[in-house]
Protein backbone atom coordinates (compact mmCIF):
# COMPACT_ATOMS: atom_id res chain seq x y z
CA UNK A 1 0.00 0.00 0.00
CA UNK A 2 2.74 2.38 0.71
CA UNK A 3 4.53 1.51 -2.51
CA UNK A 4 1.20 2.57 -4.77
CA UNK A 5 0.78 5.28 -1.84
CA UNK A 6 4.39 6.80 -2.60
CA UNK A 7 3.89 7.33 -6.58
CA UNK A 8 0.89 8.74 -6.26
CA UNK A 9 1.34 11.33 -3.99
CA UNK A 10 4.77 12.69 -5.76
CA UNK A 11 2.72 12.63 -8.84
CA UNK A 12 -0.36 14.72 -7.78
CA UNK A 13 1.09 17.05 -5.18
CA UNK A 14 3.54 18.00 -8.27
CA UNK A 15 1.16 18.61 -10.82
CA UNK A 16 -1.25 20.65 -8.16
CA UNK A 17 1.89 22.39 -7.59
CA UNK A 18 3.06 22.88 -10.97
CA UNK A 19 0.71 25.05 -12.40
CA UNK A 20 1.20 27.60 -9.44
CA UNK A 21 4.57 27.60 -9.37
CA UNK A 22 4.71 28.38 -13.45
CA UNK A 23 2.17 31.42 -12.36
CA UNK A 24 4.37 32.68 -9.59
CA UNK A 25 7.33 33.08 -11.47
CA UNK A 26 6.02 34.44 -14.40
CA UNK A 27 4.34 37.03 -11.87
CA UNK A 28 7.51 38.28 -10.90
CA UNK A 29 9.06 37.84 -14.20
CA UNK A 30 11.58 35.37 -13.09
CA UNK A 31 12.57 33.44 -16.47
CA UNK A 32 14.97 31.58 -18.20
CA UNK A 33 15.56 34.42 -20.71
CA UNK A 34 16.70 32.95 -24.47
CA UNK A 35 20.15 33.93 -25.95
CA UNK A 36 22.31 32.74 -28.47
CA UNK A 37 23.66 29.66 -26.23
CA UNK A 38 20.06 28.23 -25.29
CA UNK A 39 17.54 26.62 -27.62
CA UNK A 40 14.51 27.70 -26.48
CA UNK A 41 12.54 30.88 -27.98
CA UNK A 42 10.41 32.07 -25.04
CA UNK A 43 11.11 32.59 -21.73
CA UNK A 44 10.09 30.24 -19.48
CA UNK A 45 10.12 29.64 -16.06
CA UNK A 46 12.72 27.95 -14.69
CA UNK A 47 12.35 26.46 -11.32
CA UNK A 48 10.09 23.69 -11.71
CA UNK A 49 12.35 21.28 -9.48
CA UNK A 50 10.66 23.18 -6.65
CA UNK A 51 7.32 21.44 -7.41
CA UNK A 52 9.48 18.07 -7.97
CA UNK A 53 11.27 18.31 -4.73
CA UNK A 54 7.81 19.19 -2.43
CA UNK A 55 6.56 16.20 -4.34
CA UNK A 56 9.32 13.65 -3.19
CA UNK A 57 9.07 14.97 0.50
CA UNK A 58 5.40 14.81 0.92
CA UNK A 59 5.40 11.53 -0.62
CA UNK A 60 7.78 10.34 1.93
CA UNK A 61 6.21 11.79 4.96
CA UNK A 62 2.56 9.90 3.53
CA UNK A 63 3.79 6.59 2.65
CA UNK A 64 7.13 6.06 4.83
CA UNK A 65 7.21 5.15 8.58
CA UNK A 66 8.94 8.19 10.78
CA UNK A 67 11.25 5.34 12.29
CA UNK A 68 12.03 4.67 8.36
CA UNK A 69 12.54 8.43 7.36
CA UNK A 70 14.86 9.07 10.89
CA UNK A 71 17.51 6.63 9.36
CA UNK A 72 17.72 8.43 6.50
CA UNK A 73 18.40 11.81 7.96
CA UNK A 74 21.79 12.55 6.65
CA UNK A 75 20.14 11.29 3.31
CA UNK A 76 17.34 13.94 3.10
CA UNK A 77 19.86 16.50 4.73
CA UNK A 78 22.15 16.24 2.45
CA UNK A 79 19.29 16.38 -0.60
CA UNK A 80 17.93 19.30 0.83
CA UNK A 81 21.30 21.05 0.85
CA UNK A 82 21.40 19.91 -2.98
CA UNK A 83 18.32 21.31 -3.32
CA UNK A 84 18.95 24.93 -1.57
CA UNK A 85 22.35 24.96 -3.59
CA UNK A 86 19.84 24.56 -7.03
CA UNK A 87 17.13 27.21 -6.03
CA UNK A 88 20.53 29.22 -5.15
CA UNK A 89 22.00 29.04 -8.48
CA UNK A 90 18.63 29.30 -10.67
CA UNK A 91 18.15 32.53 -8.52
CA UNK A 92 21.95 33.74 -9.18
CA UNK A 93 24.64 31.84 -10.67
CA UNK A 94 27.36 30.29 -8.41
CA UNK A 95 30.69 29.98 -9.47
CA UNK A 96 31.47 26.18 -10.53
CA UNK A 97 34.05 25.91 -7.82
CA UNK A 98 31.50 26.75 -5.13
CA UNK A 99 28.83 24.52 -6.37
CA UNK A 100 31.12 21.58 -6.13
CA UNK A 101 32.18 22.48 -2.49
CA UNK A 102 28.44 22.19 -1.22
CA UNK A 103 27.67 18.60 -3.68
CA UNK A 104 31.03 17.65 -1.69
CA UNK A 105 29.88 18.43 1.43
CA UNK A 106 26.38 16.79 0.91
CA UNK A 107 28.33 13.51 -0.30
CA UNK A 108 29.85 13.48 2.65
CA UNK A 109 26.86 13.57 4.95
CA UNK A 110 25.62 10.61 2.84
CA UNK A 111 28.62 8.68 2.59
CA UNK A 112 30.80 9.25 6.30
CA UNK A 113 27.11 9.53 8.13
CA UNK A 114 24.41 8.30 6.65
CA UNK A 115 26.74 5.00 5.59
CA UNK A 116 26.04 4.70 1.91
CA UNK A 117 29.33 3.83 0.46
CA UNK A 118 30.49 1.42 -2.76
CA UNK A 119 32.51 -1.11 -1.30
CA UNK A 120 34.00 -2.64 -4.79
CA UNK A 121 32.87 -3.29 -8.46
CA UNK A 122 32.25 -6.78 -8.48
CA UNK A 123 36.01 -8.04 -9.73
CA UNK A 124 35.69 -5.38 -12.82
CA UNK A 125 39.23 -4.44 -13.39
CA UNK A 126 40.09 -6.75 -10.91
CA UNK A 127 38.64 -4.70 -7.99
CA UNK A 128 36.67 -7.18 -5.71
CA UNK A 129 36.54 -4.63 -2.66
CA UNK A 130 38.45 -1.52 -1.53
CA UNK A 131 41.03 -0.63 0.47
CA UNK A 132 40.10 0.72 3.69
CA UNK A 133 39.07 4.45 3.20
CA UNK A 134 39.24 4.25 -0.44
CA UNK A 135 35.51 3.29 -0.67
CA UNK A 136 34.24 6.57 0.99
CA UNK A 137 36.39 8.61 -1.55
CA UNK A 138 35.07 6.95 -4.66
CA UNK A 139 31.24 6.67 -3.75
CA UNK A 140 31.76 10.49 -2.96
CA UNK A 141 33.99 11.00 -6.62
CA UNK A 142 30.70 8.97 -8.34
CA UNK A 143 28.21 11.05 -6.32
CA UNK A 144 29.18 14.47 -7.14
CA UNK A 145 30.37 13.27 -10.77
CA UNK A 146 26.83 11.77 -11.74
CA UNK A 147 25.27 14.81 -9.93
CA UNK A 148 26.58 17.15 -12.68
CA UNK A 149 26.52 14.60 -15.39
CA UNK A 150 22.57 14.54 -14.53
CA UNK A 151 22.95 18.64 -14.15
CA UNK A 152 24.12 18.28 -18.05
CA UNK A 153 22.42 16.53 -19.65
CA UNK A 154 19.04 18.69 -19.19
CA UNK A 155 19.20 20.55 -22.25
CA UNK A 156 16.02 19.66 -24.12
CA UNK A 157 11.72 19.26 -23.05
CA UNK A 158 11.55 16.75 -21.67
CA UNK A 159 15.22 14.80 -21.28
CA UNK A 160 15.93 15.27 -18.15
CA UNK A 161 12.75 14.29 -16.87
CA UNK A 162 12.31 11.49 -18.78
CA UNK A 163 15.25 10.27 -17.46
CA UNK A 164 15.14 10.63 -14.40
CA UNK A 165 11.83 8.64 -14.29
CA UNK A 166 13.30 5.41 -16.36
CA UNK A 167 16.10 5.37 -13.87
CA UNK A 168 13.87 5.85 -11.02
CA UNK A 169 11.34 3.26 -11.85
CA UNK A 170 13.80 0.88 -12.20
CA UNK A 171 14.99 1.05 -8.97
CA UNK A 172 11.68 1.11 -7.58
CA UNK A 173 10.89 -2.23 -8.93
CA UNK A 174 14.56 -3.58 -7.82
CA UNK A 175 13.79 -2.65 -4.47
CA UNK A 176 10.60 -3.67 -3.98
CA UNK A 177 11.55 -7.16 -5.30
CA UNK A 178 14.71 -7.34 -2.89
CA UNK A 179 12.61 -6.21 -0.14
CA UNK A 180 14.66 -2.59 0.19
CA UNK A 181 11.07 -1.26 0.94
CA UNK A 182 12.08 2.94 1.90
CA UNK A 183 14.38 2.80 -0.72
CA UNK A 184 11.70 1.57 -3.03
CA UNK A 185 9.27 4.52 -1.91
CA UNK A 186 12.22 6.92 -2.41
CA UNK A 187 12.67 5.97 -6.19
CA UNK A 188 8.97 5.70 -6.77
CA UNK A 189 8.12 8.85 -5.04
CA UNK A 190 10.84 10.51 -7.87
CA UNK A 191 8.85 8.56 -10.49
CA UNK A 192 5.40 9.86 -9.44
CA UNK A 193 7.07 13.63 -9.01
CA UNK A 194 8.99 13.07 -12.23
CA UNK A 195 5.90 12.55 -14.39
CA UNK A 196 3.86 15.23 -12.93
CA UNK A 197 6.69 17.64 -13.99
CA UNK A 198 6.45 15.79 -17.42
CA UNK A 199 2.78 16.88 -18.03
CA UNK A 200 4.15 20.55 -17.99
CA UNK A 201 7.78 20.35 -19.75
CA UNK A 202 7.16 18.09 -22.52
CA UNK A 203 7.55 20.37 -26.39
CA UNK A 204 6.64 22.57 -26.02
CA UNK A 205 7.62 23.45 -22.07
CA UNK A 206 5.50 25.58 -19.78
CA UNK A 207 8.48 25.34 -17.17
CA UNK A 208 11.63 24.07 -16.94
CA UNK A 209 13.30 22.09 -14.11
CA UNK A 210 16.35 24.12 -13.93
CA UNK A 211 19.34 23.61 -11.62
CA UNK A 212 17.21 23.09 -8.44
CA UNK A 213 15.40 20.12 -10.42
CA UNK A 214 18.39 18.12 -12.26
CA UNK A 215 21.06 18.45 -9.24
CA UNK A 216 18.60 17.75 -6.88
CA UNK A 217 17.32 14.82 -9.04
CA UNK A 218 21.00 14.00 -10.50
CA UNK A 219 21.77 13.56 -6.37
CA UNK A 220 18.79 11.21 -5.22
CA UNK A 221 19.60 9.29 -7.83
CA UNK A 222 23.52 9.15 -7.39
CA UNK A 223 22.55 7.72 -3.71
CA UNK A 224 20.38 5.29 -5.05
CA UNK A 225 23.11 4.09 -7.45
CA UNK A 226 25.11 3.79 -4.39
CA UNK A 227 22.48 2.19 -2.39
CA UNK A 228 22.00 -0.40 -4.95
CA UNK A 229 25.48 -1.56 -5.66
CA UNK A 230 25.33 -1.89 -1.62
CA UNK A 231 22.34 -4.83 -1.74
CA UNK A 232 24.46 -8.10 -0.81
CA UNK A 233 25.31 -10.68 -3.12
CA UNK A 234 23.35 -12.99 -2.13
CA UNK A 235 20.26 -10.91 -2.41
CA UNK A 236 21.04 -9.31 -5.84
CA UNK A 237 22.16 -13.18 -6.93
CA UNK A 238 18.76 -13.84 -5.75
CA UNK A 239 17.15 -11.92 -8.28
CA UNK A 240 19.53 -12.71 -11.39
CA UNK A 241 22.08 -9.52 -10.82
CA UNK A 242 25.61 -10.80 -11.54
CA UNK A 243 26.81 -7.91 -13.28
CA UNK A 244 25.56 -4.55 -11.23
CA UNK A 245 28.02 -2.55 -12.29
CA UNK A 246 26.94 -3.04 -16.25
CA UNK A 247 22.94 -2.37 -14.88
CA UNK A 248 24.51 1.32 -13.55
CA UNK A 249 26.30 1.76 -16.64
CA UNK A 250 23.18 1.33 -18.79
CA UNK A 251 21.18 3.23 -15.89
CA UNK A 252 23.05 6.18 -16.50
CA UNK A 253 24.84 5.69 -20.08
CA UNK A 254 23.57 9.16 -21.56
CA UNK A 255 24.75 11.43 -18.93
CA UNK A 256 27.81 9.37 -18.54
CA UNK A 257 28.49 9.76 -22.92
CA UNK A 258 27.54 13.07 -22.96
CA UNK A 259 29.51 14.04 -19.97
CA UNK A 260 32.83 12.53 -21.60
CA UNK A 261 31.85 14.01 -25.09
CA UNK A 262 31.46 17.45 -24.13
CA UNK A 263 34.65 17.49 -22.03
CA UNK A 264 36.45 15.98 -24.89
CA UNK A 265 35.32 17.98 -27.65
CA UNK A 266 36.31 21.41 -24.99
CA UNK A 267 39.50 20.06 -24.62
CA UNK A 268 40.21 19.56 -27.88
CA UNK A 269 38.97 23.36 -28.58
CA UNK A 270 41.22 24.85 -25.54
CA UNK A 271 38.05 25.41 -23.81
CA UNK A 272 37.26 25.19 -20.10
CA UNK A 273 35.83 21.70 -19.52
CA UNK A 274 32.88 23.91 -17.95
CA UNK A 275 32.12 26.39 -20.56
CA UNK A 276 29.12 25.96 -22.04
CA UNK A 277 27.99 24.90 -25.40
CA UNK A 278 26.18 23.47 -28.18
CA UNK A 279 27.98 20.26 -28.85
CA UNK A 280 25.52 17.86 -26.39
CA UNK A 281 24.30 14.42 -28.12
CA UNK A 282 20.52 16.27 -27.77
CA UNK A 283 22.08 19.19 -29.68
CA UNK A 284 23.28 16.49 -32.83
CA UNK A 285 19.80 15.09 -32.68
CA UNK A 286 18.18 18.88 -33.08
CA UNK A 287 20.70 19.99 -36.16
CA UNK A 288 19.69 16.89 -37.83
CA UNK A 289 16.28 18.08 -38.32
CA UNK A 290 14.57 16.39 -35.07
CA UNK A 291 12.21 18.57 -32.56
CA UNK A 292 12.64 18.21 -28.83
CA UNK A 293 10.09 15.64 -28.22
CA UNK A 294 11.50 13.48 -31.01
CA UNK A 295 14.43 14.24 -29.76
CA UNK A 296 14.11 12.52 -26.33
CA UNK A 297 12.01 9.91 -27.59
CA UNK A 298 14.67 8.63 -29.22
CA UNK A 299 17.38 9.30 -26.13
CA UNK A 300 15.05 7.54 -23.98
CA UNK A 301 14.24 4.57 -25.96
CA UNK A 302 18.23 4.02 -26.51
CA UNK A 303 18.06 4.18 -22.90
CA UNK A 304 15.25 1.49 -22.36
CA UNK A 305 17.43 -0.57 -24.61
CA UNK A 306 20.49 -0.36 -23.23
CA UNK A 307 18.83 -1.44 -19.49
CA UNK A 308 16.86 -4.43 -20.92
CA UNK A 309 20.45 -5.73 -22.75
CA UNK A 310 22.68 -5.03 -19.37
CA UNK A 311 19.75 -7.11 -17.57
CA UNK A 312 19.00 -9.66 -19.78
CA UNK A 313 22.60 -10.23 -20.34
CA UNK A 314 24.04 -10.71 -16.79
CA UNK A 315 25.64 -13.63 -17.40
CA UNK A 316 28.43 -11.93 -19.81
CA UNK A 317 30.17 -10.00 -16.69
CA UNK A 318 30.46 -6.32 -16.25
CA UNK A 319 33.78 -6.02 -18.69
CA UNK A 320 31.98 -7.61 -21.76
CA UNK A 321 28.75 -5.34 -21.05
CA UNK A 322 30.23 -2.08 -19.94
CA UNK A 323 32.41 -2.09 -23.21
CA UNK A 324 29.74 -3.44 -25.45
CA UNK A 325 26.94 -0.76 -24.57
CA UNK A 326 30.11 2.21 -24.02
CA UNK A 327 30.86 1.12 -27.29
CA UNK A 328 27.78 1.23 -29.23
CA UNK A 329 26.85 4.17 -27.94
CA UNK A 330 30.13 6.14 -29.25
CA UNK A 331 30.35 4.20 -32.40
CA UNK A 332 25.85 6.25 -32.67
CA UNK A 333 27.67 9.30 -31.48
CA UNK A 334 30.19 9.54 -34.14
CA UNK A 335 27.79 8.24 -36.73
CA UNK A 336 25.64 11.31 -35.82
CA UNK A 337 28.27 13.60 -35.34
CA UNK A 338 29.36 12.53 -39.23
CA UNK A 339 25.86 12.98 -40.56
CA UNK A 340 25.71 16.81 -38.68
CA UNK A 341 28.93 17.54 -40.56
CA UNK A 342 27.69 15.99 -43.99
CA UNK A 343 24.59 18.20 -43.25
CA UNK A 344 26.68 21.62 -42.90
CA UNK A 345 28.71 20.83 -45.32
CA UNK A 346 26.22 20.86 -47.76
CA UNK A 347 24.39 23.75 -46.73
CA UNK A 348 27.84 25.63 -47.47
CA UNK A 349 28.44 23.90 -50.52
CA UNK A 350 25.12 25.52 -51.51
CA UNK A 351 25.36 29.20 -49.83
CA UNK A 352 28.86 29.10 -51.75
CA UNK A 353 27.12 28.41 -55.17
CA UNK A 354 24.28 30.50 -54.53
CA UNK A 355 26.73 33.40 -53.76
CA UNK A 356 28.64 32.91 -57.04
CA UNK A 357 25.37 32.59 -58.95
CA UNK A 358 24.64 35.93 -57.63
CA UNK A 359 27.75 37.33 -58.26
CA UNK A 360 27.55 36.23 -62.05
CA UNK A 361 24.28 37.70 -63.05
CA UNK A 362 25.31 40.75 -61.16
Amino acid sequence: MGILLSITAAFLTTMILMPIVIKVFRSIDLLDIPDKRKIHSVSTPSLGGIAIFCGVIFSLILSASFTGLATQKYFLGATLLIFLLGVRDDLSSLLAKHKLVIQIFASVLVVYFGGWKISGLNGLFGIESFPYGLNEIFTIFVIVVMTNAFNLIDGIDGLAGSIALLVALFFGWYFYTVDFMLSAMISLSIAGAVLGFLLFNWFPSKVFMGDTGSMTLGFMISTLLVQFLSVPNGVALGLGVSSPVSICIALLILPVYDTLRVFCIRFYQGKSPLSPDRNHIHHTLLKLGMNHGQSTILLVLYNAIAIVVSVVFQHLGDTVLILSIFSTTVSIGIILDYKVMRKEAARTAKLVSTDIKLSKSA
